[in-house]
């Protein structure tokens, strides 16, 4: 297992320097320039000057690819500045979700050892320092707030630092896209397996017909026709602002006071739950749609195997029949479905957040586009990029939980 996701990482970046480097000729070749709108103010002459000689706009584009790479890649040391507070850790630097992933990939590879299999004596000795290793630098840069950025240029449309800019609307689009995520999976996988229970009923064929339709609808209709509906008609109809069609909080959010421990209160909660619900409901209507339906389809094959004959026939209860031993199996297309949906989600939540005023990547990304400011438009490419290839390494990963039969040795 250990060796084959050395493997896919090594595919992973080769993937990424291959998606690269298509974007940034797709970018070179779209027409104009990413100074035209500087060039405009004639006191920007000192700046452009100073964004010429740094990503090297007067040389052909391939020496300008190399460049942006190689500052891409190229780690500068910034300041540590308050930030997030963590039990037992106090403050931690605005960048904390450095300290955050350290923690989170260290338990990541405990975790994943226990189902690496190794014959041989070394193996035990080797996890047992490499877990200690591996624990000691995570709790080093989590004490030590160290704090750390990639050369990511300054934004051409004078926004500042591109990493800040990405990272600093980074949180809202993980908030909306994992919302999204969780109330597709929630409510389109259970779907799926009523539906393969209830074949051929009105339910299914009323589930079918509109998952049909939702899927065939594009996502910036799906998000209107909520804000219509849900939103200004219901607040017509009921005389109750229910949903809001824009922002991620109210302008009198701060007065609704905190709860326990500086989280948000319960008027605050249900501000961000009527802030939250449509944009993601909007996203995750698509997904919802595709995932009934691969669920049902796959729980339908496993439904009618020999294995499940004979696990009926021995006198098992029904529940225990389809959640024991046919709902793991039928889970397998699923993750799939979901490690290559997550490229979805994001492209969705660029649109839906220029749809309900988001401020997160989307906004950002489309932003970036409109000034031809590729230092953004290829940062943003390239965090999903790396997203999609993580997820697709998670679910090879997965497919050998859910299946035993599955073996990367």
């Amino acid at each position: 297992m250990l060796a084959y996701v050395i493997r896919r990482l090594v595919y992973g970046i080769v993937t990424l320097l291959a998606l690269s480097l298509i974007v940034f000729v797709l970018i070179q070749f779209s027409g104009g320039s990413p100074l035209d709108r500087l060039k405009l103010n004639p006191r920007m002459q000192p700046v452009i000057a100073l964004l010429t000689e740094q990503w090297g706009l007067d040389k052909p584009w391939y020496q300008q690819y190399f460049i942006w790479l190689g500052n891409f890649v190229q780690p500068i040391d910034v300041p540590p500045q308050e930030g997030l507070t963590v039990i037992f850790f106090g403050k931690l630097g605005i960048r904390s979700w450095v300290a955050v992933a350290a923690a989170l990939a260290a338990a990541a590879y405990t975790v994943s050892t226990f189902f690496v299999t190794v014959k041989a004596n070394w193996w035990r000795t080797f996890r047992a320092f490499s877990l200690i290793a591996v624990w000691v630098v995570a709790f080093w840069i989590i004490k030590s707030r160290i704090v750390f950025a990639l050369n990511w240029g300054e934004s051409f449309r004078g926004d500042g630092p591109v990493w800040d800019n990405i990272f600093g609307a980074a949180g809202n689009t993980f908030r909306l896209g994992v919302t999204a995520l969780l109330l597709a999976l929630m409510i389109g996988i259970p779907l799926g397996i009523y539906q393969a229970i209830k074949q051929y009923s009105f339910f299914d064929q009323m589930s079918t017909t509109m998952s049909f339709i939702t899927f065939s609808t594009p996502i910036f209709i799906i998000g209107v026709g909520l804000q219509l509906l849900l939103a200004l008609n219901l607040e017509r109809w009921t005389g109750v602002k229910v949903f809001y069609v824009a922002g991620m909080t109210s302008s009198g959010y701060d007065e609704l006071g905190r709860g326990l421990f500086g989280l948000p209160s319960l008027a605050q909660w249900g501000d961000i739950f009527q802030h939250l619900t449509l944009p993601a409901l909007s996203i995750a209507a698509i997904s919802m749609a595709g995932y009934s339906r691969f669920q049902r389809a796959s729980m339908l094959e496993v439904m009618h195997s020999d294995y499940l004959r004979t696990a009926k026939a021995k006198g098992l209860p029904r529940g225990k029949v389809i959640v024991k031993h046919a709902l793991r199996n039928a889970l397998i297309p699923i993750v799939t479905l979901v490690s290559l949906d997550v490229a979805g989600i994001i492209g969705g939540a660029i649109i839906t957040e220029s749809i309900f005023g988001w401020p997160g990547v989307g906004r950002l990304y489309i932003g970036a586009i409109q000034a031809i400011d590729y230092p953004t438009i290829m940062a943003v490419v390239m965090a999903i990029g790396a997203g999609v290839v993580m997820m697709n390494i998670l679910a090879d990963i997965l497919y050998g939980v859910l299946d035993p039969r599955v073996r990367y040795d």
